[in-house]
């Protein structure tokens, strides 16, 4: 099975609970199809970059997921017939990529926490 993050966009006159209902429905439709969900990330409401079926902001929810390419297909079916989703897309991602980024981002993270304390040390002597 490959790795996918899928984002769409929810119509901002769309109410949290129905929003929630969108999301759940979602996320079965993954797993009923022989998917997995890795991660659900709700963005919340963001303001669009250019104005996208007459609405300046969207309600952003993104996932992560583990599934063969027929759910992936059969999501974004699901996405285009879903009047309350203004804009998705799709994107098939590298997990152990992506593993090996926050491995890096975190060694980076503990070097600057390191100089910034040896800094301090200096100063203070």
């Amino acid at each position: 099975m490959n790795t996918y993050e899928s984002v769409f966009i929810s119509a901002p006159t769309v109410a949290p609970e129905a929003h929630e209902k969108l999301v759940s429905h979602f996320e079965e439709l993954i797993a009923n199809n022989g998917g997995t969900v890795l991660n659900t990330v709700r963005w919340g409401r963001r303001q669009l970059a250019y104005e996208i079926k007459r609405f300046r902001d969207g309600i952003y929810t993104i996932y992560e997921m583990e599934a063969p390419g027929d759910v992936i297909k059969e999501l974004e079916r699901q996405y285009r017939l879903n009047e309350s989703i203004i804009k998705f897309l799709t994107v098939k991602t590298d997990r152990k990529k992506k593993l090996i980024q926050k491995g890096t981002a975190k060694r980076q993270a503990k070097q600057e926490a390191r100089q910034k304390r040896k800094a301090r040390k200096s100063s203070d002597s």
